[in-house]
């Protein structure tokens, strides 16, 4: 018996954070923007890393649970094409590791937040913790709340799962991710707008990316807005590129929150305006900058470099 064996040299390795929330969470720092990451970490050595690289990035880490060595970090082998820029994941995650729960997130002072974005994952916790603010944001109209907005609440759908779809009723904007989509037998973005938007809550965004082909969005009332996708010169790494482009709509449409709410501040009931900073100037505009910033993202390796990207696009922009 006889067996062939196939050797094949890298150029280069490295170690690299992962996870859809912690990679939005690295934009979003990079965009500027202040953020916290809640998700479960490990004791092991790769939970120190993971620390430790959170800490280079100025995210917030200081509500996750930190899991004992007991429980092994999760890891993906993630082989890039140089040539192509295509990838091939290999993912490894202990049976037993635990996901977040609503305990864990009843640790946080929901006074200190502007948005939350969620997984569509663990239905029923998340579905529990998307509760828990929409509680505290019904409150608000019960004190004293002329200076106080309520929280965004934002969520993506990414895995293949039908069930998710219950996640709609609570968000405020959903990302509707292209694997998800085509679950549900929707091959196209326009098919995933006309489908999705009857699940979801009156005024609420939906919005969907599909590399190439760029992305499109809508409000709840029927206004609807895409825009090109923005490919590099050479494309270099794709992995992360729909967490990049997930945290630039973030960041763009909170940046519009709190300008519109500053405008509210002098009066008014937060209950009738919560999402009117969303209208189709504010979603074209953010769907287009999300684009650009996911575009950039693969022409680099990892995410470092988009700090200098966005303050570009942003002179351009004042120029203009």
């Amino acid at each position: 018996m006889s067996h062939v064996e196939t050797n094949f040299r890298s150029t280069d390795y490295q170690w690299q954070r992962g996870g859809n929330s912690s990679n939005s969470c690295t934009v979003l720092s990079l965009l500027g923007q202040p953020c916290e990451l809640l998700a479960c970490l490990c004791a092991d050595e790769y939970g120190s890393f993971l620390q430790n690289d959170l800490c280079r990035y100025n995210i917030d880490y200081c509500h996750c649970p930190v899991m004992p060595r007991t429980f092994s970090c999760p890891i993906s082998t993630i082989i890039l094409s140089s040539s192509t820029g295509s990838r091939t994941i290999i993912h490894h995650k202990a049976s037993n590791f635990p996901e977040l729960t609503l305990k864990d997130f009843e640790t946080l002072n929901l006074e200190e937040y502007s948005w939350i974005h969620f997984e569509g994952r663990n239905l029923d916790q998340v579905s529990a913790m998307m509760q828990r603010v929409k509680s505290y944001n019904n409150s608000l109209n019960d004190r004293d709340t002329k200076y106080r907005a309520p929280i965004t609440i934002s969520v993506e759908l990414e895995r293949p799962r039908p069930e998710l779809l219950d996640l709609l009723s609570h968000a405020d904007v959903t990302f509707v991710a292209k694997d998800f989509a085509k679950s549900q037998g929707l091959e196209s973005m326009s098919e995933i707008l006309r489908n999705i938007v009857s699940h979801a809550k009156p005024g609420a965004a939906i919005i969907c990316a599909w590399a190439e082909k760029g992305a499109m969005a809508c409000i709840a009332n029927g206004v609807v807005v895409q825009s090109p996708a923005f490919p590099p010169r050479k494309v270099m790494d794709t992995l992360g590129a729909g967490d990049t482009f997930n945290a630039a709509m973030l960041h763009h449409l909170n940046v519009s929150k709190a300008k519109f709410m500053s405008k509210c501040s002098n009066g008014g009931s937060l209950k009738y305006t919560r999402m009117k900073f969303i209208d189709e100037t504010v979603l074209q505009q953010a769907v287009t900058f999300a684009c650009r910033i996911a575009g950039a993202k693969v022409g680099l390796r990892g995410y470092d470099g988009l700090d200098q990207i966005y303050l570009d696009i942003l002179q351009n922009t004042l120029v203009d």
